[in-house]
């Protein structure tokens, strides 16, 4: 009896066991699930231009803090048009696509964004899609010269390399917010000193939808060079350096500052178009004030080894001589050099370094009398493309587009002005200048890699734009689901 009792209680324990313990293993027992790849279309495509330009003091020009616009800019877009596609911003209903490119031309009061709305997402992005930058032919007291910037896309971060805050000289930095989001700022400043270390350069608040004007006279007073690096958080934002000059009493030149790319070995500066060498000459010999009326080099050392660096300025005929310079920029400083004794004609550059560097160069234009100016405007370095590229031409003043090829081997490039396409080969080391028709679009198709710059000149005012080809970066993301 007692061995059929334990019997009992043996099985008992096996029997509750298995239910007990068995069934919770079988309900979390799950069969293996397999990750499923989504394509996610690019964000449509925003770029901003930042509008009229500043001066300071207000309304009654007593206030060292504030800031007001001044006059009106002109934008110039080409949009692709391309069928599912409209474009936002221009007018207050959408253009719907029709296939066709189209040349638009709008009066900027303010800051303005255009949008391509594409509602299929399959869109290629990039100039080819839509582009536009901006002009203003500023005329008053206090601001003379031509000032124009490419349209950009929002981004986080800039290098932006140029500018003086030297006596008779005002930067100051344009930060828009296109966004609904707030965002702050961080900078460093460097000059010819070396990294500021003021207070003040971080947290600089620039409110969504609005757009903050911070003079870097207030951080670095009387620096002969500048070079700025901005980085954001929260909404993504546009800079430029708004950079004049007063010499006595009278304004002087004026220009934007636009971003440059990211500091390299190798830079190439297509567009050093110089026109009044004479009376460049002229100037500087009559006044300390126009001393800085010469073309120059820029150079910037981001790491800690000084940099080494051969900079050739070659013409585009054989019958325009250039120059080389052979000199030593410092590590984690600006250093100016001038570039002397170019007569009027077409320039491009070439800079090698044995460390990665920031470059740009200061073209300057002047006229003694009648109507006697002087202008000035920033070349940055130009990015290498072999797709194509295309840029909104202003309809007012002289365009050229130059366009170098420093490979050691000759390049063929087609550029479409409207509804013609040219082709031009351009030779080994060497630069095509190309004038454009007011109002037209240009794009450029190489077969290899090139540089290229748009120049602008208003009634002997100078500025020039870079060939840029913003676009947001689509992907494939695998998710598994558990």
């Amino acid at each position: 009896m007692l061995i059929r009792v334990l019997r009992f209680v043996l099985v008992s324990g096996v029997a509750t066991a298995v239910i007990v313990l068995g069934a919770p293993l079988s309900i979390l027992s799950t069969a293996k699930v397999e990750s499923k790849i989504h394509e996610v279309s690019a964000k449509d495509l925003q770029i901003t231009c930042t509008g009229p330009a500043f001066i300071a003091g207000g309304k009654n020009q007593t206030s060292v803090s504030s800031f007001r616009r001044v006059g009106s800019a002109s934008s110039s877009i080409s949009y692709s048009a391309v069928s599912g596609t409209s474009l936002k911003g221009y007018s207050a209903k959408p253009i719907t696509g029709f296939g066709v490119r189209q040349d638009i031309f709008k009066k900027l009061s303010k800051f303005t964004s255009y949008t391509v709305l594409d509602k299929t997402g399959k869109s290629a992005q990039g100039s080819s899609l839509l582009t536009a930058n901006q002009i203003q032919l500023a005329n008053t007291k206090s601001i003379r010269g031509l000032m124009a910037a490419p349209c950009l896309r929002p981004q986080s971060e800039f290098w932006l390399v140029g500018g003086s805050t030297a006596i008779g000289r005002e930067a100051l930095l344009v930060l828009t917010n296109p966004t609904p989001i707030d965002s702050t700022v961080d900078l460093q400043i460097f000059t010819e000193n070396g990294n500021s270390t003021s207070a003040g350069l971080s947290g600089i608040a620039v409110p969504a939808n609005d757009t903050t004007v911070v003079p870097l006279s207030s951080f670095v007073l009387r620096a002969e060079s500048i070079v700025v690096h901005v980085v954001s958080r929260g909404g993504s934002i546009t800079a430029l350096i708004q950079q004049k000059a007063v010499r006595g009493n009278s304004a002087s030149g004026a220009d934007y500052i636009s971003p440059a790319p990211a500091a390299s070995t190798r830079s190439i500066l297509p567009g050093i178009l110089v026109r009044g060498s004479k009376d460049s000459s002229k100037f500087r010999a009559k006044a300390d004030k126009y001393s800085d009326v010469q073309q120059l080099l820029r150079v910037f050392v981001p790491g800690n080894k000084d940099a080494t660096i051969t900079f050739q300025v070659l013409g585009t005929t054989q019958e325009t001589f250039g120059t080389v310079l052979s000199v030593t920029a410092s590590a984690g400083k600006v250093t100016d050099f001038e570039i002397p004794g170019l007569a009027d004609g077409d320039y491009f550059g070439i800079l090698d370094s044995d460390v990665k560097v920031l470059s740009s160069v200061r073209l300057v234009r002047s006229k003694t009398i009648p109507g006697a100016y002087t202008d000035f405007a920033w070349i940055n370095a130009a990015e290498a493309f072999k797709t194509a590229r295309y840029i909104a031409v202003p309809k007012s003043g002289i365009s050229k587009l130059s366009v170098t090829n420093p490979a050691d081997k000759p390049t063929t490039v087609s550029i479409r002005i409207g509804g013609t396409t040219v082709k031009r080969t351009i030779g080994a080391g060497a630069t095509e200048v190309v004038r454009a028709t007011p109002g037209l679009s240009m794009g450029v198709i190489p077969e290899s890699d090139v540089y290229a710059n748009l120049v602008i000149d208003v009634d002997g005012r100078i500025s020039v734009l870079p060939l840029l080809d913003d676009k947001n970066i689509s992907g494939r993301v695998e998710v598994s689901v558990h």
